[in-house]
């Protein structure tokens, strides 16, 4: 196990969680789209959120009872641990501005977490599922909205995100200052395989930046011919 976490990013282990992944992404919201009406899709939400937040509620009182748990370091404040509570707000509200913030937060960070996972420290094979566990669902989350709940999102929804997440970074780093903490990983650079991590502190921050933009607005460019068909039928419904 210690192999996978220091070497084997992309081994056989890796591997199986990202086929875990795929799995739990096409099979599940398949399910609920084509096989389960109104009321139990209600009901699968509800399993998804307890799923979610479950997850993340036993792995902190895990922390505590082991007395690893920090202020600094282990509240749910990184942009994927706010992606559980986002997504999980997103299905059971189903509010527009929920969805929107969990679709870039969601798929954009997530997606890094899982293909250039960054296990360093976790040693045992119940901590690296969860790892792996909490970022799928978070993405799995965001499909559901998709394909069973139909959410869309809005022209003005990437730079919408851009904004906000430098609003909550500017939020996060005050933080950070008071709690010697670094979350968001505004303090202290990670140790992660992502290519995007260019130069040290505060070098890296703008890397970070770039990439975030880039990658938000790599899967927006999907949503392009949807704006435009909207667009067209606006002004046809207007004529």
């Amino acid at each position: 196990m210690s192999e996978f976490i220091q070497a084997q990013v992309y081994g056989p282990l890796h591997i199986k969680y990202i086929l875990m992944g795929l799995a739990m992404w096409t099979i599940i919201p398949f399910i609920g789209k084509k096989f389960l009406n109104r009321s139990q899709r209600r009901i699968a939400v509800y399993v998804l959120i307890f799923f979610t937040l479950g997850q993340e509620i036993i792995s902190d009182s895990l922390l505590i009872l082991q007395g690893l748990w920090q202020l600094s370091s282990s509240l749910p404040l990184h942009m994927c641990g706010f992606s559980l509570f986002l997504t999980s707000w997103a299905l059971y509200s189903k509010r527009q501005s929920a969805f929107e913030l969990a679709y870039f937060w969601g798929i954009a960070g997530a997606t890094q977490a899982i293909f250039t996972p960054d296990v360093n420290g976790i040693w045992n094979p119940v901590g690296i599922f969860v790892f792996f566990f909490t970022h799928s669902i978070i993405i799995l989350n965001v499909i559901w909205l998709m394909v069973v709940e139909e959410m869309r999102l809005r022209r003005s929804s990437l730079i919408n995100t851009i904004i906000m997440t430098n609003g909550f970074a500017f939020i996060i780093s005050i933080f950070n200052y008071f709690v010697n903490g670094n979350y968001w990983f505004l303090c202290a650079k990670p140790i992660s395989n992502s290519p995007f991590l260019i130069g040290e502190w505060p070098f890296y921050l703008f890397s970070i930046q770039l990439a975030g933009i880039f990658l938000m607005g790599l899967i927006y460019l999907p949503w392009l011919p949807y704006f435009r068909r909207l667009r067209l039928q606006t002004e046809s419904d207007e004529v």
